[in-house]
C-alpha cells in the first residue's frame, strides 16, 4: 500500500475556491464604500474607514508572536489563521490580521510568510511578491531621502555633516549580500562624495 502524498502549501493554494472580497468585507461590517481594490484578490481599506467605524462595539483580540523556538520563527502566521478559522468554526465573527512579509526572506532560506497546509492567506503568491505595492512605495521614499542626503554632501556640504557618522542606508526588498557594505560615489567629481555605505532588507 502507497501513503498518500500531502499536497504542498502552493498546491493548497492554487487549489482553493476564492469568495468575492466583497463579500468578505461585508462579512466584517466594511461597505463597498470603504474599500480600494487592487484586481480581483485584494483591496485595501480606506482611512475614512476609522470615522465612520468609531461607533461600532469595540473587538477583542489576540497576538500572536514568537511562538516557535525555531531558528527561523515558523509558525506565527499558520497559527494565526488557524485561530480565525477556529473562530468562525464555532460561530464567532474574526478577522486576520497580518503584515505584508518582505521579499528579502521569501528568496532567501525562511520562504514565503503566508502560512501554511490548508491555513494560509491565498493567493500566497500575490502575499509574498507584490500585493499592494506600499513595500516598493516606502523602498523608494527611503532612497529618496537617501539621495538627498548624498546630493547635500555633493552640493558642499553647508550643514557640516561628518560622512563616517551617517547611519541612514539605503534599503532593498532583497536578501542580496554582495550590498550590505559598499563604497559609493567612486568615479568623477559629478559622481558624488566617495563613502562606506549599505542596503539593508
Amino acid at each position: 500500500m502507497v501513503a498518500a502524498t500531502f499536497p504542498t502549501d502552493l498546491e493548497i493554494a492554487r487549489r482553493a475556491s476564492l469568495k468575492p472580497i466583497e463579500d468578505i468585507a461585508n462579512e466584517m461590517g466594511l461597505s463597498s464604500s470603504l474599500l480600494e481594490p487592487y484586481g480581483e484578490t485584494v483591496m485595501k481599506v480606506k482611512l475614512s474607514s476609522i470615522e465612520e467605524l468609531d461607533q461600532a462595539p469595540p473587538a477583542k483580540y489576540v497576538v500572536v508572536t514568537a511562538i516557535t523556538p525555531t531558528p527561523l520563527g515558523e509558525g506565527k502566521t499558520t497559527t494565526t489563521v488557524g485561530l480565525g478559522q477556529g473562530f468562525k468554526h464555532i460561530g464567532r465573527r474574526a478577522t486576520v490580521t497580518i503584515r505584508q512579509p518582505s521579499m528579502g526572506p521569501t528568496f532567501g532560506i525562511k520562504g514565503g510568510a503566508a502560512g501554511g497546509g490548508y491555513s494560509q492567506v491565498v493567493p500566497m503568491e500575490v502575499l509574498n511578491l507584490h500585493l499592494t505595492g506600499d513595500m516598493h512605495a516606502v523602498t523608494a521614499a527611503h532612497n529618496l531621502l537617501a539621495a538627498i542626503l548624498d546630493n547635500h554632501l555633493h552640493q558642499g556640504n553647508e550643514l557640516g555633516i561628518e560622512p563616517h557618522d551617517i547611519t541612514w542606508r539605503r534599503v532593498l526588498d532583497v536578501n542580496d549580500r554582495a550590498l550590505r557594505n559598499i563604497v559609493i560615489g567612486l568615479g568623477a567629481r559629478a559622481d558624488g562624495v566617495p563613502r562606506q555605505t549599505g542596503f539593508d532588507i
